[in-house]
Parts: C-alpha cells; structure tokens; sequence
C-alpha cells in the first residue's frame, strides 16, 4: 500500500533517490513541472529547475522561487548534454 503523506511536497522522494544514487542530495537538480516539485525540492535542500510547460506556471514558479525557470525541454535538455 502507498503512502501519501510521504508523496510530495514531502522530501521523500528526492531524498530516497539521492539515497539510493549514492549522491548527497545537495549535489542533485531536480527538474519538475508543478509548484509540488519546487516546494519538495526547497525542503530536501537541492537545486529545482521549473518547468513551465503552461503560461501561467512562470509567475506561479518565480513566487516559489524556483532556482531556473524554462519553458522548453531544448534548454533543459541542452543544459544536461553540456553539463
């Protein structure tokens, strides 16, 4: 059976996949598409790149203060083959 009290905005998740990565989640982005990323994102403590894949995501998104905000997978997509 799930558990929902530990779905986001919880940390949880992000911090389970750090875990399980073997990485701190420090050093993890979480790249999400609801202010339920940005915000389990701010409470694990690890960079969150928002993206806005509707108009009114942005203002809901800087409010938040997501860390990025994009509105086009090329950029993020671009952002992870050069990194």
């Amino acid at each position: 059976m799930g558990r929902p009290d530990l779905m986001k905005p919880n940390p949880f998740p992000i911090k389970r996949a750090a875990e399980r990565a073997g990485v701190g989640v420090a050093d993890c982005t979480l790249i999400g598409d609801s202010l339920t990323d940005v915000q389990a994102a701010h409470a694990a403590g690890t960079t969150v790149v928002a993206y806005a894949n509707k108009p009114h995501k942005d203002a809901l998104f800087a409010e938040a203060e997501a860390d990025t905000i994009t509105d086009t997978m090329h950029a993020i997509a671009e952002a992870l083959t050069t990194a």
